[in-house]
């Protein structure tokens, strides 16, 4: 009885639907469906995923084009026309130059970076994404820290890196020898 009544109110919720489709693109209460057309044709919308899922995919794909082009060749592809990046002790601005000025390391292997923060404003045109990062150094013991990436949407709405920083870990005690 108790399943007769539940799928009779599904049922009943789900004919109050307009259009199938949109109800089930709009799963978060900050997704949004694009009306492209939509009421004049009677398909669906296009899908917009909200700002935080879009910087979240964005830090992947620069994480991925960062193990081939390294990280300033990443950067490079997504900064902002005035941004920057801050390093201790060294700013870089251009694409040219955050290129040429994040060129690896000697010994560099691969860098690895999570972000474990995404805040967007309310007006979603700034964003903010931070995390830890790694950098694998070949024979030597693989340089951590945290990051900052400040995200702005640019004239065409894409969204492109502000500044971008990070902060070494502070370097560890020499474990004591025994005697």
């Amino acid at each position: 009885m108790r399943q007769f009544i539940f799928i009779s109110v599904a049922a009943l919720a789900l004919s109050a639907c307009e259009t199938m489709p949109a109800a089930f693109a709009q799963s978060g209460p900050t997704a949004t469906v694009t009306p492209a057309a939509a009421t004049a044709s009677n398909t669906p919308g296009r899908f917009t995923p909200p700002p935080e899922q879009q910087l979240l995919e964005l830090e992947r794909q620069l994480s991925a084009t960062a193990q081939d082009a390294g990280l300033g060749g990443a950067l490079a592809t997504v900064i902002h026309p005035d941004g920057m990046v801050i390093r201790p002790g060294v700013t870089l601005t251009g694409a040219e130059e955050i290129g040429r000025g994040l060129a690896p390391p000697p010994g560099a292997g691969p860098m690895y970076w999570q972000p474990d923060r995404v805040e967007v404003s309310g007006s979603g045109d700034m964003g903010m994404t931070s995390g830890r990062y790694v950098q694998v150094m070949t024979g030597a013991e693989a340089q951590q820290g945290r990051y900052v990436v400040v995200w702005r949407r640019d004239e065409a709405g894409d969204w492109k890196v502000l500044t971008e920083t990070r902060i070494p870990d502070p370097p560890r005690a020499a474990a004591p020898r025994r005697r």
